[in-house]
C-alpha cells in the first residue's frame, strides 16, 4: 500500500538528480529521515550528493539478503527525474528512470508520496505510489494521480482527471476537468489545457506557456515551431 508522507521508517531514494533539495526539504517538513541514495553510477565514485550519502547500487535488489533487508527496513522514492528534451543527457536520464521504476515494480519495493504542506489534495482524489506534489498544488476532488508523477509548485488538477504514470507538470501548470491524460505526458512551464472531456495521449509533450483545447495524438509535440504551429494558432501564416 502507498504511504504518503510516512515517516515511520527512514527513507532511501532510488537513483538522483539535481534538484534533490525538492524532495530533502519535503522529507525535512514531515519528520523524515533520509537514510541515503542509491544509484549505481555515483556509488564508489562520489560520496554525496545535497548532504545525502551514496550508499548502494541498484543490483543490490538482485541478492535476496540485501533486498530483504531494505524492503524490511526502509521505505523508498524514485528521485531520477525526466524533461522533454532531446540532448543526451536528457535522453540518458529518461532511460534511466525507466530501468529503475521497472526495478521498483519487480521488486515491489515500499515508495511513499511525498507531499508539501501547502499543497492541497481533495480527500476524494485518488493518489498511487512515488508521487511528489509540491508546494501551493491543488488536487480537485474525485482526480486520481498515477504513480511516479510529479507536480511542481502551483500546478493544479481540475475536477474529475486521470492523470497516468510517469507525468510530469511543471510550475503553474494545469488541466481542466473530466480529462484523460494518459502516461509519460509531460506539460511544460505554465502550459494548460482549457477544455474539458479531452483525451491527452500517451508520450504528448505541451512546450511552455502553451494553451491546447483539443485531444491529441500519442507522442504528439504542441509547439510553436514545425506543423503545430498552424493547428494550434490557425490564422497563422508563415514568411
Amino acid at each position: 500500500m502507498s504511504l504518503t508522507n510516512d515517516n515511520s521508517r527512514p527513507l532511501i531514494f532510488i537513483g538522483s538528480n539535481y534538484h534533490l533539495c525538492f524532495f530533502t526539504d519535503a522529507c525535512e517538513l514531515h519528520g523524515i529521515t533520509v537514510h541515503g541514495i542509491i544509484d549505481g553510477d555515483y556509488f564508489g565514485n562520489t560520496d554525496e550528493l545535497e548532504g545525502v550519502p551514496f550508499i548502494d547500487t541498484e543490483t543490490s535488489f538482485d541478492d535476496p539478503k540485501k533486498l530483504e533487508y531494505y524492503k524490511n527496513n526502509f521505505n523508498f522514492f524514485l528521485a531520477t527525474n525526466w524533461v522533454a528534451d532531446s540532448d543526451l543527457i536528457s535522453v540518458r536520464n529518461k532511460q534511466k528512470r525507466d530501468r529503475l521504476i521497472a526495478i521498483i515494480d519487480k521488486y515491489n519495493l515500499p515508495c511513499i508520496n511525498l507531499v508539501d504542506p501547502t499543497a492541497r489534495v481533495n480527500k476524494s482524489a485518488t493518489l498511487g505510489k512515488n508521487i511528489f506534489i509540491d508546494a501551493v498544488c491543488y488536487i480537485a476532488p474525485k482526480s486520481s494521480i498515477g504513480d511516479f508523477t510529479n507536480l511542481f509548485t502551483g500546478a493544479g488538477i481540475g475536477y474529475n482527471n486521470q492523470i497516468g504514470r510517469s507525468c510530469v507538470f511543471q510550475r503553474h501548470s494545469g488541466t481542466m476537468n473530466d480529462n484523460v491524460i494518459e502516461d509519460e505526458v509531460y506539460f511544460g512551464l505554465h502550459s494548460q489545457d482549457s477544455k474539458g472531456g479531452l483525451h491527452i495521449r500517451r508520450g504528448t509533450v505541451i512546450h511552455p506557456c502553451l494553451m491546447i483545447r483539443r485531444d491529441t495524438e500519442e507522442n504528439e509535440v504542441i509547439s510553436l515551431v514545425g506543423k503545430d504551429l498552424r493547428r494550434i494558432y490557425q490564422l497563422h501564416q508563415e514568411a
